[in-house]
């Protein structure tokens, strides 16, 4: 299918179309077995298309990646500036992990990239140090490493042994958050 029998799209909607379509190619074949002609097959479009969209697979690749992994969690920590309490962090931890199950594959394939990818390891590594920098400006968990290490190593179990039961993901976020707290009151005295 070409540009000339797919429905006109806003520049926006043909962006979200052609990442969507990017993201399940990318989940299937990985990023280097990629091609952006697959791409563009598969959204429906020319490969002239896709680059007048993206000036690489590189930039569609992470076009696609850094909205999913990080606009949820920014937006969460963005509205709790000033300290957070344990209900906030329950419900972060709660969320989070619902966010893997609902988004698996693309979760595998950034950290299967990101060993496989000097420069998209890099860049996972920036956007991990960002994140740590909103945390630290939002004055959220302190400056804590370990706590920080904690919830990724917590978050990537749930990757590999997923639990679908809410009840059990709301004990298991309870459980980190009182653990969270322990640790920053442990800290002040």
């Amino acid at each position: 299918m070409t540009d000339e029998s797919t429905k006109r799209l806003s520049r926006e909607d043909r962006r979200e179309q052609i990442i969507e379509a990017a993201l399940d190619v990318f989940i299937d074949k990985g990023y280097a077995a990629t091609t952006t002609a697959e791409i563009a097959k598969s959204a429906g479009i020319s490969e002239v298309t896709l680059f007048r969209n993206f000036t690489s697979k590189r930039d569609l690749f992470f076009a696609g990646i850094e909205p999913i992994l990080f606009s949820p969690l920014e937006n969460d920590i963005s509205q709790m500036s000033g300290g957070i309490d344990k209900a906030q962090i329950q419900q972060i931890i709660f969320n989070r992990i619902k966010f893997l199950e609902q988004n698996r594959g693309v979760v595998k394939l950034i950290l299967n990239e990101s060993m496989l990818n000097q420069d998209n390891e890099n860049y996972i590594h920036k956007m991990v140090i960002n994140l740590k920098t909103l945390f630290d400006k939002n004055r959220i968990l302190g400056d804590d490493e370990f706590i920080i290490r904690l919830l990724m190593g917590s978050f990537l179990s749930f990757l590999y042994q997923p639990e679908t039961n809410d009840q059990r993901i709301q004990e298991y976020a309870n459980r980190i958050a009182e653990i969270i707290i322990d640790s920053q009151e442990k800290r002040k005295r």
